[in-house]
């Protein structure tokens, strides 16, 4: 490994980074001519890795988003079928104003899709791209044992406004004056 190159690993996929194209090939190369003779194929530039579709808005400045996994969702609550709405009601908000509860004599669901499922995928989604349905999200999981026609209202909610919004994601910007920043919520007992 040289200065100036970084090299992420998930499972089968990776992605290297560097200041030097050459580096990069000569690093390639190693790795297919080596002992264990790794097959690699260059994917070309970055704008897909795991599900996550990257843009670059500007020289210093990316935006990373799932309208993919955003479009499964959709299709799983049935507001999406081939590819055309079904219901274009979008909201501008992914919650009602009101916290939900247990609802037990509230009316049963009424759509067949599989809540958990959603809640699950809606999960990864706002851990990963979308942090602003994070609140939703878990008032929605505390559910999954017995949800109620507004539990399934609220879900469905959260895909009308993803339906408005498929194509937003995070948006980084980099800012050289201050290096790399890591904050920690762990506190190791007062250690």
């Amino acid at each position: 490994m040289k200065d100036g190159m970084v090299i992420l690993v998930y499972v089968d996929d990776c992605i290297i980074v560097g200041k030097d194209m050459g580096e990069i090939d000569g690093f390639v190369k190693s790795m297919q001519q080596g002992s264990e003779n790794f097959v690699l194929t260059d994917e070309g530039s970055i704008d897909k890795f795991l599900g996550i579709e990257i843009k670059r808005l500007g020289k210093q400045e990316f935006e990373i988003s799932q309208p993919f996994l955003i479009d499964r969702i959709l299709a799983l609550l049935q507001l999406e079928h081939n590819g055309h709405e079904t219901e274009s009601n979008d909201k501008l908000t992914p919650a009602a104003p009101q916290i939900l509860n247990k609802d037990l004599m509230g009316k049963p669901r009424k759509k067949s899709w599989k809540y958990r499922t959603a809640v699950g995928m809606l999960s990864y989604l706002q851990g990963h791209t979308r942090p602003d349905i994070s609140m939703p999200v878990h008032q929605m999981a505390r559910f999954c044992n017995n949800p109620n026609l507004s539990h399934e209202q609220a879900i469905t909610r959260i895909g009308r406004y993803l339906l408005g919004s498929r194509d937003k994601g995070i948006k980084y910007k980099v800012d050289l004056s201050k290096g790399l920043e890591c904050y920690v919520d762990a506190y190791f007992a007062g250690g």
